[in-house]
């Protein structure tokens, strides 16, 4: 048997009362914050998104224009190195750098006669380190250096330029660091030799003004 009873249409006390306050005209519910839409993550995406989409365009502007992008490119890089060049001497990489070219007022400084001191040291030359001390007030021993530091003793690893300063008085200041070593009974032996040299622009030409030997000092087992 059938039955002709009809269906309840009844809604369920939620639902009604939603259509009628929809009915009614008030406010409508506010819509569920959806994931990402923060006020953080809103300014965030404000920032970064005209970011994108600039490297974007950028990206696909140069794929479709390589030769002029390669242009572009080798004109910054040329400008790049050459005013590095004007104000440094030396070319990108450590091409061409000369630790005694101390490129002040368009020389060397005095970098070339200190270089000339530390190798007539390195070979025992005792006239020619009297040479270049000749315009020092207070000369260094220099037979006592050629004694202890001289080649004849250690063997010269390295030479390393650690700092330049130009003061106001017009004279340069440089320290240097000389890698020494020997072998005795017990194995090796290593040290370093700290020099500070003065240097000022002359007449003459560059000279060395002033030598101070720091004291010797064995390196750290």
């Amino acid at each position: 048997m059938i039955s002709s009873r009809p269906t309840s249409t009844r809604q369920p006390p939620e639902k009604v009362e939603q259509e009628k306050v929809k009915n009614d005209g008030g406010p409508p519910a506010p819509p569920k914050k959806k994931a990402g839409q923060s006020p953080t993550t809103r300014i965030l995406k404000s920032i970064f998104r005209p970011i994108l989409k600039g490297l974007y365009y950028l990206l696909r502007g140069m794929r479709s224009h390589k030769l002029i992008t390669l242009i572009m490119i080798v004109l910054i890089l040329g400008s790049a190195t050459t005013v590095n060049f004007f104000k440094t001497g030396n070319w990108p990489f450590g091409i061409g750098y000369d630790q005694y070219n101390f490129q002040i007022n368009g020389g060397d400084g005095g970098g070339v006669k200190i270089s000339n001191w530390l190798h007539a040291l390195r070979e025992g030359d005792v006239p020619t380190l009297q040479l270049l001390d000749s315009f020092m007030s207070q000369q260094p021993d220099t037979q006592g250096l050629v004694n202890q530091f001289s080649k004849q003793h250690f063997s010269w690893q390295a030479i390393n330029r650690l700092s330049i300063s130009e003061e106001s008085d017009t004279t340069i200041d440089s320290f240097w660091e000389v890698d020494l070593s020997n072998v005795g009974p017990g194995g090796p032996v290593v040290g370093y030799l700290v020099i500070h040299f003065v240097t000022v622009a002359a007449q003459q030409g560059d000279v060395i003004v002033a030598v101070d030997v720091l004291p010797f000092r064995a390196a750290q087992a």
